[in-house]
């Protein structure tokens, strides 16, 4: 059995790199997703100006959050800013993946922080998301 070290500050090296699983767009996804975030837009299940549903943009946002989770075991943190660029229409079928990497660590007001830059594409290397997000991680 593989054996995850605890993600810390200590631990984590800027320029660390991550990629996620593929990820399947299912019209179940989508649904669900769109039950979660009660946004019951008629984009998603219906057609869109994009030519057929898509997803909504941030469906695939945890995708990227859990990026750290191919390697680390993240016990707990807080979100403390979080950018997206929604470049590409989600469609239903699409097999997504998501690549990230460490830009920065710090210490603010005695707390750890990491910040995380990520692009999302499609099978075909079609970007659809890019963004950075800012997690202080709690220290035990």
């Amino acid at each position: 059995m593989v054996q995850f070290p605890k993600l810390t500050y200590e631990r984590l090296q800027v320029g660390e790199e991550f990629v996620s699983d593929t990820f399947l767009v299912t019209p179940e996804a989508i649904e669900a997703y769109a039950f979660a975030v009660d946004d019951h837009h008629p984009w998603f299940f219906e057609d869109s100006p994009f030519g057929g549903p898509v997803a909504h943009p941030t469906l695939l946002a945890n995708q990227a959050l859990h990026l750290r989770h191919s390697r680390y075991t993240v016990h707990a943190g807080l979100h403390a800013k979080m950018e997206f660029e929604f470049v590409e229409p989600i469609r239903p079928g699409m097999r997504a993946r998501s690549r990230g990497r460490v830009i920065d660590k710090y210490e603010r007001r005695d707390k750890p922080y990491m910040v995380t830059e990520f692009t999302t594409e499609d099978e075909a290397g079609t970007v659809l998301v890019r963004g950075r997000f800012t997690q202080m991680l709690f220290r035990d």
